[in-house]
């Protein structure tokens, strides 16, 4: 016989400022039963490495987390009612300022609290990479968001679709003119691809759809900024590949600052919009 449960993902969240963040683990709640499980990613989870650049903090704080879910699972056993453990649940994962935060509780009917949780854990963790595509879209929006406390930035970039013959990409910050006539825009390029030979490729990517929009008048070459996103600890073919690539970018006049340089983005921003 099938019983409702609830479940909840669990987010580590370093950067408050960004409100990027990372799905760490799973935790699960049977009032009727009057169970509650979790289950967490290891501490040196290298996926939790990549996104967050080289993150020291997560291995350090996990234990936090762990006790209070671990502290969380025996009062559930206490309960006397169906009722008062929902609410305990729903008290557990409600929105919090902190390093560790929840989705929204969700309800399912399944057989076994456990079961489910394994089969959770795997679908929202086991099978979530740190793709370049989510990487970029987070850098583009932290960028939006530092873009918005500045007078002559705000509210000035959105994402466009740029339209041609043989055109036909996104950026995710362009400004223009009411005559939409491109000012600028930003594209974040995030360089976590195993092999070097696909960073390189990434870019000759980009280059050429921007070499396009010039060649059909849409963009010209010295309002686009490229922000580059890359680890810390590069190997020495991956120090390589971005040596490279910046000096492919270089060649064809393409403004790039590394992602982590927001003041150099944000007066590059300024200057095309004065």
């Amino acid at each position: 016989m099938k019983i409702p449960l609830l479940y909840s993902i669990i987010r580590y969240a370093p950067y408050a400022e960004t409100e990027e963040f990372a799905n760490v683990g799973v935790v699960i709640c049977s009032p009727k039963t009057n169970e509650l499980h979790f289950s967490l990613t290891k501490s040196n989870d290298a996926r939790i490495q990549s996104f967050f650049r080289d993150d020291s903090i997560f291995k350090v704080v996990k234990p936090l987390i762990e006790n209070e879910l671990s502290i969380a699972s025996d009062i559930a056993a206490s309960f006397n009612s169906a009722e008062g453990l929902r609410d305990f649940f729903f008290n557990l994962t409600e929105k919090r300022e902190s390093i560790f935060c929840y989705s929204p509780v969700r309800v399912l009917m399944a057989h076994n609290a456990n079961e489910e949780l394994d089969r959770l854990y795997s679908k929202f963790i086991k099978q979530t990479g740190n793709t370049k595509e989510r990487r970029e879209d987070i850098l583009a929006a932290e960028l939006r968001h530092r873009f918005q406390v500045h007078s002559e930035l705000k509210g000035a970039f959105k994402k466009i679709r740029f339209g041609g013959e043989l055109t036909s990409f996104e950026m995710p910050l362009v400004a223009e003119t009411c005559t939409k006539e491109v000012l600028c825009a930003i594209k974040p390029l995030a360089f976590n691809q195993v092999e070097p030979s696909k960073m390189l490729e990434h870019c000759d990517k980009w280059v050429a759809r921007i070499k396009r929009a010039v060649d059909e008048k849409i963009l010209i070459f010295n309002n686009v900024l490229f922000t580059l996103d890359h680890k810390i600890k590069l190997k020495a073919p991956e120090l390589k590949a971005i040596d490279e690539i910046k000096y492919t970018l270089d060649r064809h006049k393409i403004t790039h600052f590394e992602a982590k340089d927001k003041d150099s983005a944000i007066e590059f921003a300024k200057q095309k919009l004065a």
